[in-house]
């Protein structure tokens, strides 16, 4: 059997590895956690558009999350009080994104 790379970790000594394994463990949860933040609300086919949005994100692998919604060239414009984020290219994933940003954005309730 090949050896896939799965239990080794890119480093040399056990406090590094530990710490590749933190760090990659919230990275994992901040993913996981974004897509949990899609509220599920609106008529029956907002909450189905925005239900299969949500399980999207949570079930997604990690580097498809991180090339897909993070990873998107943008232009970044300061003026005198304010920035301006321009998308420089349109995914399909960029939809996502603003559905991220919107339920983001609102305060949460408990």
């Amino acid at each position: 059997m090949p050896d896939s790379g799965v239990l080794t970790a890119p480093l040399d000594n056990l406090e590094s590895n530990m710490a590749y394994m933190v760090f990659a463990s919230l990275a994992w949860t901040l993913k996981t956690w974004s897509g949990m933040l899609i509220r599920v609300k609106g008529n029956e086919g907002q909450r189905r558009v925005r239900r299969e949005a949500r399980n999207r994100i949570v079930r997604m692998e990690f580097w498809t999350y991180l090339n897909s919604l993070m990873l998107l060239p943008a232009q970044v414009i300061r003026s005198s009080r304010r920035r301006i984020f321009r998308l420089l290219t349109y995914r399909p994933t960029v939809d996502l994104l603003m559905t991220m940003h919107d339920h983001i954005r609102q305060p949460l309730r408990c």
